[in-house]
């Protein structure tokens, strides 16, 4: 990695300068209330972007498969890696009746398997792992009927970095990495490719999901709400509150096209003045294990673009609802599924190295539940806000330089709507 910096801040000390487009003044959040703007938002956004659906370890041999249920589509989505290698999308459904294709005990849980071909436990039809019909049940009754007409719906689906991406828009031309632009090149070749030590977190709240996004979109609200759990960031609550942070204010900026990152300090990965017990104990805390952040070898260039020698996360935030967090300890993923105007759904995967030992194992672990109960604080807020932005009370809201990713989340969201309603640009 050069140690020249990709970013400096304006030398007005204001991360707006560089993007005036976005503006100063008070921001709506009407778009995270109105449910006509919700159905717009389907639409013109979930269902013409590119989304990130797993990861390629989920199908690791032929004929393993997976489904995500995805009610902002109204659709199951079945992902499948055929006899070829090759990794496909299927909207799950039978082309005979209807059926859902693929499920066990309830077809509305998500669910994984192997399987060596696609059997619709309905009618007993079977389709080949690219969706082609492999025979019906009873030909002798089936009248005018092309079997070659007779194929499991197919997603556009590719892979970049290992990470499984479909887009439901079948007039879509552009690829993902296209889609994804500059930040996702300057991160390419990242250890992505596991073995993994995976930890999970999914939970449903009852808030829009642009809410949530945005509270991931700056570290602002560090001293405040995450006081209880950092102790550096405690410290500085307690003398600072009013004065530059230089555990919580933002690194860097970048905003490219629909996308943008941030990068922040972080608590460093050693003992402090701060270290609980358990953290001295474990030689881990929140931020990962001590002094592991070279265990993971030589860093892409677009990681820490300040080259600052107090980084401590970077968060690309790839629209519309795809987020990797990097780390000491590797690299976190969080995604965000509208269920509903003022509902979603978040996923949240953490990678690991595989521990070696079980001291590591449980570090891992300590580390986890530290992230757990951030985003945990980072939630508590939320559902209270949703329903304060119901009542209409505040219409325009006051946001800082700090929140200049949250102006342009909402600014991004609202100008693909306009223009899809609009019925104007290229079909991508």
């Amino acid at each position: 990695m050069s140690q020249e910096p990709l970013v400096t801040k304006p030398a007005s000390g204001h991360w707006s300068d560089d993007y005036p487009e976005l503006g100063r003044g008070p921001v709506s959040f009407e778009d995270c209330v109105s449910e006509e703007f919700y159905e717009k938002e389907r639409e013109h956004v979930f269902k013409k972007s590119w989304l990130y659906v797993g990861r390629i370890e989920q199908l690791p041999e032929k004929g393993s498969y997976f489904t995500r249920e995805f009610a902002f589509a109204e659709t199951s989505v079945l992902l499948v890696r055929g006899k070829d290698d090759v990794v496909r999308a299927f909207h799950n459904i039978c082309p005979h009746r209807g059926n859902k294709l693929v499920w066990k005990d309830d077809p509305f849980q998500e669910t994984e398997g192997r399987a060596p071909v696609l059997f619709c436990r309905f009618h007993g039809w079977r389709y080949n792992l690219d969706g082609s019909l492999i025979a019906p049940t009873r030909k002798d009754l089936l009248l005018d009927f092309e079997a070659d007409q007779c194929q499991v719906p197919k997603i556009q689906c590719e892979v970049w970095e290992g990470f499984i991406f479909i887009n439901l828009n079948p007039k879509n031309t552009e690829t993902v990495r296209d889609f994804l632009g500059e930040l996702a090149h300057g991160i390419e070749g990242y250890p992505f490719a596991g073995p993994h030590q995976v930890y999970k977190f999914k939970a449903e709240l009852q808030c829009n999901w642009k809410i949530f996004m945005d509270g991931f979109a700056e570290s602002y609200h560090g001293p405040y709400l995450h006081a209880a759990s950092f102790g550096n960031l405690s410290a500085a609550a307690k003398t600072a509150l009013e004065s530059p942070n230089p555990f919580t204010d933002a690194l860097a900026y970048q905003l490219k096209g629909k996308h943008r990152m941030f990068s922040f300090a972080g608590e460093p990965s050693k003992k402090s003045d701060y270290s609980k017990p358990i953290e001295c104990v474990m030689e881990a805390g929140a931020t990962g294990p001590w002094n592991k952040r070279n265990n993971l070898g030589p860093m892409p260039a677009g990681l820490n673009p300040t080259r600052s020698p107090s980084y401590g996360f970077d968060s690309f935030q790839f629209f519309p609802n795809f987020v990797i967090i990097f780390g000491a300890s590797g690299f976190t993923t969080h995604a965000h599924w509208p269920t509903g105007p003022h509902s979603h759904i978040i996923e949240v995967d953490m990678y690991f190295r595989p521990p070696t030992s079980h001291k590591e194992r449980l570090g891992q672990e300590l580390t986890v539940t530290f992230l757990n109960d951030i985003i945990l604080e980072d939630a508590s807020p939320l559902e209270g806000m949703q329903a304060m932005l119901n009542s209409r009370a505040v219409k325009e809201f006051h946001l800082n330089d700090e929140e200049i990713l949250v102006r342009h989340l909402h600014k991004t969201v609202a100008d693909l709507v306009r223009e899809g309603e609009q019925g104007g640009g290229v079909e991508k």
